[in-house]
């Protein structure tokens, strides 16, 4: 009985150092400012502890590969994904619509977020 509040425990450090902060400040689908309160966790397989590292020292910088990335395929090396390593990132959302959308299609509305990261 001991082992599941132990394994719960490790669980949730695991995901607190790649799920904490929302990688967008306005709604990625309305636009709209985020306090952060509603957020959609979307999880990112990679090909190997390598590539899961690169990716969370600067996550906004791989969005856009992420979004383009083929399904089974790792954003940062292309290689096929068979033992995968994974991360977890908070989407921000304004509202619960908003909030459906995104986990319907995270792929797109991470490709907005990094579009709207690359303007001046």
């Amino acid at each position: 009985m001991k082992l599941v509040p132990l394994v719960t425990f490790g669980l949730i450090l695991t995901l607190s150092s790649t799920f904490g902060v929302p990688v967008n400040t306005s709604c990625p689908v309305k636009g709209r400012p985020v306090d952060g309160r509603i957020v959609v966790p979307v999880k990112i397989d990679f090909c190997c502890q390598r590539c899961l590292d690169k990716f969370e020292k600067a996550p906004v910088s791989f969005l856009a590969k992420v979004a383009k990335a083929a399904k089974g395929t790792c954003p940062v090396s292309g290689r096929e994904i068979k033992k995968a390593a994974t991360a977890l990132v908070s989407v921000a959302v304004c509202c619960n619509g908003c909030k459906g959308k995104v986990e319907a299609e995270p792929r797109e509305y991470l490709a907005r977020i990094a579009k709207s990261r690359k303007r001046p």
